[in-house]
């Protein structure tokens, strides 16, 4: 049995991180994007009617209380040391989240597939209505379902699973690398699902 040999296995391609956030920082993120008017469907993807832009000090306020989600996940991406998740990407210790942006998803509004600007990304659930939950639960066909969101890397390849959905849950939030392509298929509940998006530099 000594001569069995050691196998090693690796995992390549981009690494996605999600966390939950603590309630009171949810609710004050609704707060203040409720609060926010400025419209910033130009700069996105989405066929959304309600998607803004929060203004510079509440970017402020979000960077100085969420940054604890954010260092695990960019500390795990520069370990050398770590055989699971090594990222190979150069060392970083300052970043800038250049837009926070507010979506309001409603009945028959969807994202299709893009990227983003940035290095990285992120989606934080603040809202996920029961009804989108039941339609979920509902749903017959393949993938994860409606109003959640899928990650698609590479070119598609028999055994080789190139796609990853994920189910919105309140008060989740999702870390990906800005430039992997995501979409957010269309629900029929009427409906109001809110999250929270922005890019980092």
């Amino acid at each position: 049995m000594n001569n069995v040999p050691r196998h090693k296995f690796l995992h390549f391609g981009p690494v996605l991180c999600g966390t939950s956030v603590d309630p009171k920082l949810i609710d004050e993120l609704l707060k203040r994007g409720n609060k926010t008017k400025i419209d910033h469907r130009h700069k996105l993807a989405g066929h959304l009617d309600h998607e803004n832009r929060y203004p510079v000090e509440d970017m402020v306020w979000f960077a100085e209380n969420f940054k604890q989600y954010f260092i695990p996940y960019f500390k795990k991406l520069q370990d050398q040391n770590d055989n699971n998740y090594y990222y190979g990407r150069d060392g970083f210790n300052r970043i800038l989240i250049q837009t926070l942006w507010i979506n309001f998803q409603k009945k028959n509004e969807f994202n299709p597939y893009h990227t983003h600007g940035g290095a990285f990304s992120f989606v934080i659930y603040l809202d996920v209505p029961k009804e989108l939950d039941d339609e979920i639960k509902r749903f017959k066909g393949t993938g994860v379902g409606p109003g959640s969101i899928s990650f698609l890397y590479g070119e598609e390849q028999k055994g080789i699973i190139t796609g990853h959905g994920v189910r919105p849950v309140k008060n989740d939030m999702w870390m990906f690398p800005a430039s992997l392509k995501h979409m957010v298929p269309p629900f029929k509940s009427d409906v109001t699902r809110i999250s929270v998006s922005g890019n980092i530099f």
